[in-house]
């Protein structure tokens, strides 16, 4: 049952935002407010990072079964046609996936261009757009883009649940990309729709930045 919830955690944690962002982003609680953040611009996050991020804070789930994220997973896709053109990509000719080796990042304002490169010389680019101020929140120069908000109603084996997530975007002092995710899932029972507790996740990521 241990192992199951941590499956579980894992794949909640790491599929939240991962194709494209909810319709809008809600203030409130300690989500950012889009409305005040309008004419902020986003930080220059262009730079030549390493392919795979490494876990530098987490909750437990994370810490045991996701220390690592590859860099194809952290920015968003326009919709699940791009997401998929890039898996296509990072697979290799005996059917397994790659992670890449480096990524090029390069942003004009609200849109970010991500080139991957993979061991066996296959490189993709697409690109990741900010330009929509009610999903994505900058907050200035030196500071983070973020995006996230409430998802569809699901359902465990005891009762329905909600979930709302956060994902943002920074660097670090040494100029290293950060990646962030949190996750809390609201749940209740079947009966009566009690609720039972809310479960937080939560994961930073940091890409070392290349020469």
């Amino acid at each position: 049952m241990k192992k199951a919830r941590i499956i579980f955690a894992v794949l909640l944690l790491g599929c939240a935002a991962c194709v494209h962002s909810p319709p809008s982003y809600r203030g409130g609680g300690t989500n950012l407010d889009p409305v005040t953040y309008t004419s902020y611009q986003c930080p220059n996050l262009s730079g030549r990072y390493e392919g795979v991020g490494v876990l530098v804070d987490g909750d437990p789930t994370a810490k045991q079964a996701a220390t690592k994220r590859r860099m194809s997973d952290v920015f968003p896709y326009r919709d699940a046609t791009q997401g998929q053109a890039v898996l296509d990509a990072s697979r290799a000719s005996d059917g397994r996936y790659m992670a890449p080796t480096f990524a090029q990042v390069k942003m004009d304002g609200r849109l970010a261009r991500i080139f991957l490169h993979f061991p066996d010389g296959k490189s993709i680019e697409f690109a990741s757009s900010f330009e929509d101020k009610t999903k994505f929140v900058c907050t200035g120069e030196s500071g983070l883009v973020s995006w996230g908000g409430e998802s569809a109603e699901g359902r465990s084996e005891f009762g329905p649940n909600r979930s709302d997530s956060f994902v943002a975007l920074r660097l670090d002092s040494e100029g290293n990309l950060l990646l962030e995710r949190r996750m809390q899932v609201h749940m209740s029972l079947r009966l009566g729709g009690i609720p039972t507790g809310t479960a937080k996740y939560f994961a930073i990521y940091r890409f070392k930045r290349l020469p």
